[in-house]
């Protein structure tokens, strides 16, 4: 194959490990192979609770798009689905905007829509979402053990009650309505429910052959409203082996409204293969799978070894290994640390330290930095040939026709081989470490397709091949 790019950008991050019988660490060898393509990326970004935005928070806000590379944020503007205390009314298709108009204007949701039009402003469109319980009125007593996976609640009186989905569907639509038509909020996606599978504080339980319902009468109050443009984000499910998006794929009509699945990765043995393969193999094969919550859950350990070992090294593990899955998009949990009104406690999760509203960004960082500002949206995945090949992730950028590679480093080699065959130039060395804050370390230069470089023990890192490809 003729390798056509005048100005090659190659972007590598790793995870390989090699030692000679003897002990001795050996150089171990990465050849890329731009020719294979699998994927596109939609982009990265974060989770972000629009509750208690405010003007402070801008320049934070525009670093993550600026300089992370954030492209997509998951906009909470509540973080409860609980706002209807009592029902509008006791119709279901009728809505009270009298009663609507009054509860979006809490200074709460204000602040939500002033952070949708900060976005908007700097060019995101975010999309929202919605988490937590809704009022105890729409769930019923539900004693029956769920037969899916679940974060082992025992409470049975979480459940949304089936005769409910309507009142459901008027509550969560109104919403969305007011966000577009009165609070000026431009925004295309959106996620009605979120881990039912985790139930009662991360949303009602809702079981995965329930889910199909009640997507469908959301999906059909949207259309009603002349909001069918809107496209849904579904399950947002907590257990990656939940059937939810095999369910969902059996209903056309549904399907017609949702604009990507979407899953949440906590853990370094979850693979979410099968329900890409899923999608793959079915009759809507270009719906994306999304990786809308990822990183590490401790965060109460707010140690130096905890922000480096699990939400810098693990969490970068996390989402390369399901973006070698198939994902298109991955958004980090949180943006900033805040208070989360379904925990309810003040949370650490954030890319970003929030000390009383002084905002500094953390190891983790960095770490999604080496990933996020160097893939771009349109950006395809591309073939690698390395040890660990698992956790190897590289890319053909779209917008300027790099080529990209991304990994983690844990333990050596500190001496690394890579291929690309045809290819003179120079490959520059970005590394996040305990020291470093995603540093160019090295410029080396690549002769015939061939270069070595040294790396940190332990890193995250990033190459970036500049050049020229004359290989066929």
């Amino acid at each position: 194959m003729r390798l056509s790019l005048e100005r090659l950008s190659i972007l590598v991050l790793v995870m390989v490990v090699s030692a000679a019988a003897d002990g001795q660490v050996q150089p171990a060898q990465m050849t890329l192979d731009p020719g294979t393509r699998f994927q596109t990326i939609d982009g990265f970004g974060v989770n972000f609770n629009g509750t208690y935005f405010r003007d402070s928070q801008k320049p934070m806000i525009q670093s993550l798009v600026s300089d992370l590379g954030a492209t997509l944020f998951r906009l909470d503007p509540y973080g409860l689905i609980n706002w209807e205390a009592a029902n509008d009314n006791a119709d279901a298709n009728v809505m009270d905007w009298q009663y609507y108009n009054d509860r979006y204007s809490i200074p709460e949701f204000e602040a939500a829509w002033a952070a949708g039009r900060y976005l908007n402003s700097l060019g995101i469109r975010p999309y929202l979402t919605l988490s937590g319980i809704p009022p105890a009125w729409m769930l019923n007593e539900d004693p029956s053990p769920p037969q899916h996976r679940t974060c082992g609640s025992k409470n049975t009186r979480s459940h949304l009650d089936p005769q409910m989905y309507g009142e459901f569907a008027e509550t969560v639509v109104s919403l969305a309505m007011y966000a577009r038509n009165k609070a000026h909020v431009d925004f295309e996606y959106f996620g009605p429910l979120n881990e039912t599978d985790c139930y009662p504080a991360e949303g009602p339980r809702v079981d995965p052959e329930e889910m199909p319902k009640v997507l469908d009468a959301v999906a059909s109050r949207l259309q009603k409203e002349g909001m069918g443009d809107v496209k849904l984000v579904v399950a947002e499910q907590a257990r990656v082996e939940n059937d939810y998006i095999e369910q969902i794929l059996k209903h056309p009509e549904l399907m017609s409204q949702v604009g990507a699945f979407s899953l949440h990765v906590y853990s370094d043995t979850a693979d979410v293969r099968p329900h890409v393969e899923a999608v793959r193999q079915s009759k809507y094969p270009d719906v994306p799978v999304w990786l809308t919550e990822y990183g590490d859950l401790n965060d109460l350990d707010r140690s130096a070894e905890n922000e480096w070992k699990g939400f810098s090294v693990r969490a970068t593990r996390r989402v390369l290994k399901a973006l070698n899955q198939g994902v298109t998009a991955a958004l980090f949990w949180d943006a900033f640390d805040n208070y989360h009104e379904h925990y309810p406690r003040m949370t650490y999760y954030g890319l970003i330290r929030n000390s009383d509203h002084v905002y500094t960004p953390k190891k983790r960082y960095y770490a999604a930095k080496q990933l996020y500002h160097f893939v771009h949206p349109g950006a395809q995945r591309i073939g690698i040939q390395a040890p660990e090949s698992e956790l190897v992730s590289g890319f053909v950028n779209g917008d300027d026709g790099s080529v990209v590679a991304v990994g983690v480093q844990e333990g050596g080699p500190e001496h690394l081989s890579i291929v690309l065959p045809g290819f003179d130039g120079t490959v520059l060395v970005y590394q996040t470490t305990r020291r470093l804050n995603c540093e160019k370390t090295s410029t080396v230069p690549v002769a015939n397709g061939r270069v070595e470089i040294n790396l940190q023990k332990d890193s995250i890192f990033t190459l970036v091949f500049k050049g020229n490809a004359h290989g066929s």
